[in-house]
């Protein structure tokens, strides 16, 4: 029951992010507080520390991505409801699937963008820029999308992949 109430939650937040380019805080709130009960009625006083442990882990691994603006907040905090519902063991899990798919799905978009030179030739920028002036300035740009993409789809991928066995 955990779980299909987890992979219906983060359906939901990767739909709101599909259309809306943002996922409900409100979803968020209520997926933190059912992964804290359902660890709590399942594991007791262990349950605290597992939810604990698997919401910090996300936002641990993440926050230097989140800093540079690399990835989007509303996507850490899905991974930190993951991580609550999962425990930290396949948090960790969910989110090595989750960046493999993210990969996938960006060397798909590059191709069919064919953008792959102009891409490489702003990463490339951007860290010589940043190692030069050691001023942050965010990776994504307002204008000109083309690397870009919801974050989301990844996610939902990395979890149904997680709950089915995963790594």
């Amino acid at each position: 029951m955990q779980m299909t109430v987890l992979l219906h939650l983060v359906m939901i937040g990767a739909a709101a992010d599909l259309l809306s380019g943002m996922i409900p805080n409100g979803l968020i709130v209520a997926g933190l507080l059912c992964g804290m009960a359902g660890q709590i009625c399942a594991l007791g006083a262990q349950g605290w520390i597992n939810w604990i442990l698997g919401v910090v882990i996300p936002l641990a691994a993440l926050a230097g991505l989140y800093w540079f603006r690399m990835i989007g907040a509303g996507d850490i905090k899905l991974l930190c409801v993951i991580g609550g519902f999962l425990g930290p063991g396949r948090c960790v899990s969910c989110i090595i699937l989750t960046f493999l798919f993210g990969g996938l799905i960006s060397a798909i978009l590059v191709i069919k963008r064919r953008n792959l030179f102009a891409r490489l030739f702003y990463f490339r920028s951007y860290i010589a820029h940043f190692l030069q002036t050691k001023q942050w300035s965010s990776y994504r740009r307002e204008s000109g999308r083309d690397g870009q993409f919801c974050f989301s789809l990844p996610v939902l991928l990395g979890l149904v992949f997680t709950l089915g066995g995963g790594i």
